[in-house]
């Protein structure tokens, strides 16, 4: 495109589509020290360019002391400046977009810095996402060895060339063959004596810094759509470790696209909550539609932690991926970075909002407990206003500039108009519940890998065969027998990384959260369920203090526990006493998580009623 002049008289200003600035003294320039006027004009290519591209800016400057310009970016973040000198700089778009975006480049006279040009940029994305035959987008999958899948790559905006296809690693993934530019065709190896990630990649050929990835974890055998691979690795915040931690991924997109996407990586899998949360610094690339309630106000989420900590966002919606299931428009919180005045009743008195990776100790929170949303337990719904005087502390309006006041009250929120956090689960095909499988740590510290399955008697590969039932109460427990006490409000929960129960047991020096008996302890349980159902546990705990000495960094542990209660406060029982059977309960075993039938929507509540564990 060519360059042409834009001047500026007054406050009147023609933009248009060139890069053509001009500053004159008789529009508010400056003068030089000689009296005469300082003026700049840029000029460039191009006013609109695509992601990884870049453009020179030229500056001519007026200036009788002979200097020149200075020059920076706004956004500071959107794209980079370099090789920059008196008269000339080069801008790079971002790498990659969503969404068009705007980078004004600004000059400042050195000699007099209230003389300043600009130019606006306007980058647009060059975007590629991938989706099987059916049109739906790819998230992280499984696929059992010596399968096959088609995978279809679209460049928006098409270019005349298509895509070519990548293979990672170079060896030992299997094969890939471009059946057409925009279509490829995967086969697994033949045999994997293991869980086998494998990356297939489709780059923009006209547009080379365009691409979109999808891992395939190739099983020996057991994949399939709604199956997913999940990590005890130790988390994947830089210089912290999770210990016992369930991680996995997921693919989450503006509502509507395949292509405004992002794999999310870091996501804990939690049994013992409902309700996807997402933190906004691990999506920063993508906007999502922001859920309010009937006066324009902004619906704020709350989740209140038993330890003072709490995590506060906007009730959003969102495509949800997660392998081969889809959470189509699903209420979700998205949790921003920047803090905010929270109401009183969510902090409950607490000080930490779980805002940031190192805060949180992941990037979200795959709640896919036992209800289908966030406000609902045994069938009924305590956000909605029907069934009690007093909401609970978990939905709040605020104004979408103000923000919430300390003092504010929790509101009404409805799942008939999809406000509630919900249990992904209950949109997926399979949505009866889930199984997590672990297998045993190979030692204290070792990386495990398992599976995540949606559904429950949904397909040949989620039966329920001949496990334990252990049916629940009105508040979803069931009883733990140990110790001689009746811990009545007990529940099994991945997301905890120990077991938590009422004992003598010291705790640690260290860290009191933890148990630190001199030596490996052999203990057992009794779990019955409220009205089926009952099963024989044992377990170890060992030292925390000594195992985290021994094991640094370290990811599966499953001799950790820690005090839940005092244990002489349970000996009688008592709704307040639980044990808190958290993921080291999970190596070595199936654990069925169903999910409680549910008040409309009907789309959120297929399958059967009532709610229970199974192992």
């Amino acid at each position: 495109m060519m360059s042409a002049s834009i001047r500026i008289v007054r406050k009147f200003v023609w933009l248009g589509f060139l890069l053509s600035v001009l500053f004159l003294a008789s529009c508010g320039g400056g003068s030089s020290t000689s009296g005469a006027p300082i003026s700049i004009t840029l000029s460039g290519p191009a006013s609109s360019i695509s992601v990884g591209e870049a453009v020179t800016i030229e500056a001519t400057v007026y200036d009788p002391n002979k200097q020149g310009v200075t020059w920076t970016l706004s956004p500071a973040t959107f794209g980079t400046l370099s090789a920059g000198t008196a008269t000339a700089v080069t801008y790079t778009a971002p790498a990659q977009i969503t969404q068009t975006g705007k980078a004004t480049i600004i000059a400042t006279s050195i000699t007099n810095p209230t003389i300043t040009a600009s130019v606006e940029i306007i980058v647009s994305p060059v975007l590629v996402s991938l989706t099987n035959t059916f049109g739906l987008a790819l998230a992280p999958f499984t696929l059992n060895q010596g399968a096959q899948t088609t995978m279809v790559a679209t460049v928006t905006p098409s270019g005349p060339h298509g895509v070519t296809w990548s293979l990672s690693p170079a060896t030992g993934a299997g094969t890939l063959q471009a059946t057409f530019a925009s279509q490829a065709l995967y086969t697994a190896p033949s045999t994997v004596s293991s869980q086998t990630a494998v990356t297939v990649t489709a780059t923009s050929v006209d547009t080379p810094t365009a691409s979109a990835s999808v891992t395939i974890y190739v099983l020996p055998s057991g994949a399939g759509p709604n199956v997913v691979p999940v990590s005890v690795n130790g988390g994947q915040v830089p210089g912290q470790t999770y210990a016992n931690g369930a991680f996995t991924s997921i693919l989450i997109c503006q509502p509507g696209s395949t292509v405004a996407c992002q794999v999310v990586d870091g996501i804990l899998v939690d049994t013992g909550s409902v309700g996807l949360r997402i933190l906004q610094s691990a999506v920063p690339m993508l906007k999502f539609h922001t859920i309010t309630d009937g006066i324009g106000n902004t619906l704020e989420n709350c989740q209140s932690l038993a330890n003072g900590a709490y995590r506060w966002g906007a009730v959003s919606s969102a495509d949800v991926y997660i392998g081969g299931e889809v959470a189509l428009t699903l209420p979700f919180q998205l949790i921003p970075t920047a803090d905010a005045v929270v109401p009183d009743g969510c902090t409950n008195g607490g000080v930490q909002n779980s805002n940031t990776p190192q805060l949180l100790g992941a990037n979200g929170i795959l709640g896919i407990g036992l209800e289908p949303t966030d406000c609902t337990l045994a069938g009924t719904n305590y956000c909605d206003g029907s069934t009690n005087a007093t909401l609970p502390n978990l939905y709040y309006s605020c104004a979408p500039l103000a923000g919430c006041a300390t003092t504010d009250s929790p509101v009404i929120a409805t799942t008939a108009s999809r406000q509630q956090v919900t249990n992904p689960i209950t949109l997926f095909a399979d949505n009866t519940g889930s199984i997590l499988q672990l297998p045993v740590p190979a030692g204290p510290g070792a990386t495990v890998n398992g599976l995540l399955i949606f559904g429950i008697n949904t397909q040949i590969n989620n039966l329920l065969g001949n496990a334990t039932i252990l049916t629940l109460d009105a508040n979803d427990h069931f009883t733990t027998t140990f110790q001689g006490q009746n811990l009545v409000s007990s529940f099994i929960d991945s997301g905890a990384n120990g077991l938590f129960f009422p004992d003598s047991l010291p705790v640690c020096t260290s860290d009191s959260q933890f148990f630190c008996p001199g030596s490996l302890t052999n203990l057992t349980a009794t779990d019955q369920g409220a009205t089926q159902g009952s099963a024989v546990v044992n377990f170890s705990v060992d030292n925390a203090d000594r195992l985290f000495s021994m094991y640094p960094g370290g990811a599966a542990f499953d001799t950790l526990a820690g005090p839940e209660q005092s244990m002489p406060a349970c000996v009688g029982g008592g709704t307040s006493c639980s044990f808190d059977w958290g993921l080291p309960f999970f190596y070595g075993r199936s654990v069925f998580t169903k999910i409680d039938a549910c008040t409309p929507p009907p789309a959120m509540c297929m399958g059967t009623s009532g709610a229970w564990y199974a192992f």
